[in-house]
């Protein structure tokens, strides 16, 4: 593969369009887009923001310079809800995901992603990193709109459904469902890492696009900075610990993407933008990932095309309007003149809003009263079940005439907390709490009723379960995961290792009625070889620590039930030389079920857990 150095000076990246659409119309003159989402990470790790960082992000730092950059970019709090917000346009929780876990992270399978709406207008779709929103059909990122995909599973390497064993230092990925064995590519940065990998993917998904003369959108979101961080890249600075040299890991390959656009010639006609997904670790603003105060969900965001008119050398600016990741769609879509998918249902409308007209810089053209009066709620839910006045946050911008007065956040904890009101135009740390101040009664009734409404839009379907749906032909064989259960959190492969204990239900759909058989297992299929119901394979995992540990497996149940029906519900004794547990259950109606599983030792006691459970339609004529 051909090598692509680290350019030094960031020259091109991000940018949300201009009219060069409307005014040309040619399929070969739109712009690319791409879309850049490092993990994890936020101002406090970028030398832009904190001279003083560890790590030392040169590329990412020019690019800031050079780009129009949005100050007051609000994502949430953690890793799936930002991707399902920014994918569809609408808040997610409204749309199923309030958890990276328990099977709130699988993005309902009536939403529309960004990639639909790519394809729908003739653009080549990719997704190359972390996808994080469902591993199985249909929520995977080929049954979403993306023509390439190159991934991980999981919400980040060394998850439960990831590949068995995967760290940023070796790990297994797919490539459009062809699985390969991450190497060291002659990618002019020493030693296999992911980050390096997945970069390398993207830009053979970008060349093979331009060969074809086919503009392309790519979704580019990283599984880096994720902890864990059990070794550095190869190319770590000496003496620089795991995480700060990861950061600077995915900076050299931000240099390498910039670095490729302009010898590939499609710098000066990509729309590139630049965002990540949480706040993370207390630095300008108060709170971390994870937290419904700004430091939680206020991210850097920068946006440059050179074609459209934005940024550039000498052009960087900011822009200081409240903006979020469910604008990013409707914003593409104005600025390119994409046409939304056919028929989209009302109960699926953008919950964003373009801010086109802010990007340049004549405030004379800018938005009218609909947007700046607009609320934004975003909330932390990580829970099953979603629980009203839980960690949240609405956000408004106060207007006089062109002139931004004031920042408003009204949050509150719980239903039995306190509300909370702060300006953080003046108290950015969100110190001073303005709740009892006389003459801010207006703002606070006006701040609490967005939340009511936006709970409505929630509650309306907050009782839906995405269901991974099984015997379908898109995917013959599921492989069910706890990390996907409902009431239980068995999200890795070091609690996998480990043997930790307990059950959780899976929502699911049988595609068709008939007979189906289970597998349940200890491990996946992948270590079959190494392993056995009471064995354990070999090597560390998740965090380089996690050592793989055999448990007592005597017997193993499954129950297939939905509401009252109980279809199938049989406890069955374990061969301990074997991988799994089979059953076949006969007769299953098409339609909704739910399916839990457990494991029990010798003295009928639960161990363990069915991390595993490769569920698929039994043959006629055979099993």
């Amino acid at each position: 593969m051909k090598s692509f150095p680290v350019s030094t000076f960031v020259h091109c990246l991000f940018v949300l369009s201009t009219t060069i659409f409307a005014e040309t119309g040619s399929a070969d003159e739109r712009p690319n887009v791409i879309v850049l989402m490092p993990d994890d990470v936020s101002h406090k790790v970028f030398t832009y923001y904190n001279p003083d960082s560890t790590s030392q992000t040169p590329n990412i730092d020019g690019l800031a310079r050079t780009s129009v950059r949005l100050t007051d970019f609000h994502v949430s709090p953690s890793c799936a809800p930002t991707r399902a917000a920014a994918l569809t346009g609408r808040s997610n929780s409204v749309s199923g995901i309030w958890h990276t876990i328990a099977g709130r992270s699988l993005l309902r399978n009536d939403e529309i992603t960004m990639a639909d709406v790519f394809k729908h207008n003739g653009y080549a779709t990719g997704m190359v990193g972390k996808w994080h929103l469902g591993d199985n059909y249909p929520f995977r990122p080929k049954d979403r709109g993306f023509e390439y995909v190159a991934w991980t599973k999981g919400g980040g390497l060394g998850q439960q459904p990831d590949y068995w064993g995967n760290m940023n230092h070796v790990a297994h990925y797919w490539v459009n469902d062809q699985l390969i064995e991450m190497t060291d590519e002659d990618d002019g940065l020493e030693g296999a890492f992911v980050t390096n990998t997945m970069f390398n993917r993207a830009f053979e998904f970008m060349q093979q696009s331009k060969s074809n003369r086919k503009p392309f959108f790519l979704y580019l979101p990283t599984a880096a900075a994720h902890s864990p961080w059990p070794k550095a890249p190869g190319d770590a600075r000496s003496g620089l610990n795991a995480k700060p040299a990861t950061v600077e890991n995915i900076d050299k390959n931000v240099g390498r993407l910039l670095s490729f656009l302009n010898d590939q010639t499609l710098a000066e006609n990509t729309i590139l933008i630049f965002f990540t997904d949480n706040g993370s670790g207390e630095f300008i603003y108060r709170g971390g990932k994870i937290s419904y105060y700004d430091g939680g969900t206020r991210v850097p965001s920068y946006v440059r095309w050179p074609a459209g008119g934005l940024g550039g050398d000498g052009k960087g600016r900011d822009v200081a309007t409240l903006t979020s990741h469910i604008d990013w769609l409707p914003t593409l879509m104005d600025m390119i003149g994409l046409q939304d998918v056919s028929d989209r249902p009302e109960k699926l409308n953008f919950h964003g809003q373009s801010f086109k007209s802010f990007l340049d810089d004549d405030p004379s053209n800018d938005s009218g009263a609909a947007f700046k009066n607009r609320k934004i709620t975003i909330c932390n839910m990580r829970k099953d079940n979603f629980q009203k006045y839980h960690q949240f946050s609405v956000k408004k911008d106060q207007w006089e005439g062109e002139t931004i007065t004031h920042k408003w956040r009204l949050t509150r904890k719980d239903a039995k907390s306190k509300w909370e009101l702060w300006d953080v135009l003046a108290d950015r740390a969100q110190e001073k709490n303005l709740i009892e101040q006389p003459g801010n009664e207006a703002i606070i009734e006006e701040l609490k009723q967005a939340y009511e409404d936006w709970y409505q839009l929630v509650a309306d379907r907050a009782g839906e379960y995405p269901r991974i749906v099984l015997g379908h032909p898109a995917e013959p064989e599921t492989q069910l995961n706890s990390h996907d259960f409902h009431n239980q959190e068995l999200w890795n492969h070091k609690i996998v290792a480990e043997g930790k204990t307990g059950s959780g239900f899976l929502a699911v759909e049988f595609a068709k009625s008939g007979d189906y058989s289970f597998d349940l297992r200890r491990w996946p299929k992948e270590v079959a070889d190494q392993s056995t119901l009471t064995t354990a394979p070999d090597g560390k995992v998740f965090d380089g620590k996690g050592v793989p540990t055999a448990i007592d497996v005597a017997s193993a149940r499954i129950k297939i039930w939905n509401g009252d029906d109980v279809y199938f519900d049989q406890r069955k004794d374990a061969n301990s030389d074997a991988d799994g547990v089979p059953f076949v259950v006969q007769d299953l109606p098409a339609g909704p079920a739910f399916v839990q599983t457990w494991f029990y030792d010798s003295d009928g006691e639960p161990n363990g857990a069915v991390y595993y459970n490769y569920a698929k339609p039994v043959a006629s004529g055979g099993q």
